[in-house]
């Protein structure tokens, strides 16, 4: 589990780059909408571990029926992000579970990169899960550089939230990148 410092300044993160809406071209409605759900994913991943079903469905509904209403989208670009995100991360898993016997991600990582690729499309998955590794290695090496010395390779074995990650850059690429 993440120590409740750690869970704070995570959460704190992502609240604080919830006012950049209003500086995003997007409407502000759904930026809203789409916020409210990537953060109620943060706040349970951090704190569980797990990305609950109804939210991950809940995300990709909502996104298909904005992208289905505007026509500005390619419905048929969302629907391959749809499904690269649901496809990738079992796959990877697949072969890490081969290589470490053990499961590495977790199911509802697909489901929540899926719902991220109906909201953004395909284009927008190799920049999100370029930034969404990125911050979950700095959160990474900042929990393990700040906790006791004598725990430091227990914490290199403690599994990693990365669904907030995902949140996180799902919700700036949104907001400053659209495809």
């Amino acid at each position: 589990m993440v120590t409740t410092s750690f869970y704070y300044g995570a959460v704190a993160i992502f609240v604080a780059t919830g006012w950049l809406a209003i500086l995003s071209s997007q409407p502000l409605l759904v930026s809203g909408i789409f916020y409210l759900n990537l953060f109620a994913l943060t706040l349970y991943d951090l704190r569980y571990f797990r990305l609950p079903n109804l939210l991950t469905a809940t995300l990709a509904i909502v996104g298909a029926v904005f992208v289905w209403l505007n026509p500005q989208y390619s419905f048929v670009d969302h629907l391959i992000g749809a499904a690269i995100g649901l496809l990738l991360f079992p796959t990877l898993n697949w072969f890490y579970r081969r290589y470490r016997r053990r499961d590495g991600i977790g199911l509802g990582d697909a489901k929540l990169l899926a719902g991220l690729g109906l909201w953004l499309g395909w284009q927008a998955l190799p920049p999100l899960l370029l930034m969404a590794s990125i911050s979950g290695l700095i959160f990474a090496f900042v929990k393990y550089l700040s906790g006791p010395k004598e725990s430091k390779s227990d914490s290199l074995a403690q599994p990693l939230p990365f669904g907030a990650f995902l949140c996180l850059a799902g919700w700036l690429i949104w907001l400053f990148f659209p495809f």
